[in-house]
């Protein structure tokens, strides 16, 4: 008994790694190409900084939820990172995004075990978000500044900028998505809307290897 229930939470692990980490490369693909065009890209209420990351930071929580284990948000960062890797090794771009996935699934790795928190849509999820973030934004702000031959002031003005503006952006729309997804989950328990069948559907292991297929295709098709 005691094996079969570790083999159904390995197993467990695996299907919602590849579920939301599909999912996560995917929106990354799709969305990240957006928001990635030169009229957008940098601007800071339209930026991935401020709007992918806290999807991703999203995704990662629920994948806690549903696994019980901070390691599921280290294996999406693997996942997503992996297949964003295999598109810049094919059309020979930079791997800075890949290191920022793996940076990304690391803080929050941290935090989650900071914070524990029991639901994705609370202020214990918004606190987990808010540590993950500060933590990302500072380390990809060191690492994109060199603070041994940049000068004080170009710091500085780089760690104002991402640290605290871009921050304080994402933390808004973080607490705004949720809110927005908080009310859904209320409407749909007051309609009493019966989700079992589509839960079914969407955790079916089938259903969560075909993300990760799928956001390998996209990430290839719009790199």
């Amino acid at each position: 008994m005691e094996n079969v229930d570790k083999k159904t939470k390995i197993l467990k692990i695996i299907f919602s790694v590849l579920l939301f980490g599909g999912i996560w490369g995917i929106i990354e693909a799709t969305l990240g190409t957006l928001l990635h065009m030169p009229f957008i890209h940098r601007t800071m209420f339209l930026s991935s900084t401020t709007i992918l990351v806290p999807i991703a930071y999203f995704l990662m929580g629920a994948c806690y939820k549903r696994t019980g284990t901070y390691r599921a948000v280290w294996y999406m960062g693997l996942l997503a990172a992996a297949i964003k890797a295999i598109s810049c090794a094919i059309f020979m771009m930079s791997f800075n995004p890949v290191f920022y996935m793996l940076i990304e699934a690391a803080a929050m790795g941290v935090a989650l075990l900071v914070i524990r928190p029991k639901q994705v849509i609370s202020f214990a999820g918004l606190a987990t978000f808010i540590i993950a973030n500060t933590m990302y934004l500072g380390a990809t702000t060191f690492l994109r500044v060199n603070v041994m031959t940049s000068t004080a002031q170009a710091v500085m003005d780089n760690v104002a900028t991402y640290v605290f503006s871009y921050n304080c952006v994402a933390i808004l729309y973080s607490f705004a998505f949720g809110a927005a997804i908080y009310g859904i989950i209320k409407l749909a328990n007051a309609k009493q809307w019966n989700m079992e069948k589509a839960k079914k559907i969407i955790f079916h292991p089938a259903f969560a290897s075909s993300m990760a297929v799928v956001a390998l295709v996209v990430t290839l098709v719009l790199h």
